[in-house]
């Protein structure tokens, strides 16, 4: 009885840490690094995206042929990231708002979203969001 027991110790052992060491290994998303395009071959807007996972969580920089380059996170299973542009608005109350732009990208698929409010950041504007696809040229 007791080798039975040990036996299935063992066993149960090396399957939960085959479990352990799986999930840890599906947690990592896919990463996203290269030079993306529109999948309509847009060719003012093209990103180089570098991304890593650590200890930490996963991060990493998209740059674009526009001139702007912005820290990446990932979450909520989509790589994310903020722009900020040059420009902007002075809104009602005399305050200046700048054109923020919202983005964020599904690894597998590569399909994204970018958010932007029609006011800046001015009240009154409408948060308007725009699906777009991104395909690895580079």
């Amino acid at each position: 009885m007791a080798k039975v027991l040990r036996a299935l110790a063992a066993v149960t052992a090396s399957v939960i840490a085959a479990v352990a060491l799986a999930g840890a290994a599906a947690a990592d998303p896919p990463l996203l690094n290269g030079t993306y395009g529109s999948a309509d071959g847009d060719p003012y807007n093209v990103l180089t995206i570098t991304t890593s996972c650590g200890p930490t969580g996963c991060a990493g920089t998209v740059s674009s042929n526009q001139g702007w380059s912005t820290p990446t996170t990932f979450t909520d299973g989509r790589w994310v990231f903020t722009v900020t542009k040059p420009g902007g608005l002075t809104c009602d109350d005399g305050h200046y708002e700048p054109a923020v732009v919202s983005m964020s990208v599904d690894p597998v698929t590569l399909s994204g979203v970018v958010s932007s409010d029609s006011n800046y950041g001015c009240a009154g504007g409408i948060v308007t969001q725009s699906p777009f696809q991104l395909q690895k040229v580079g």
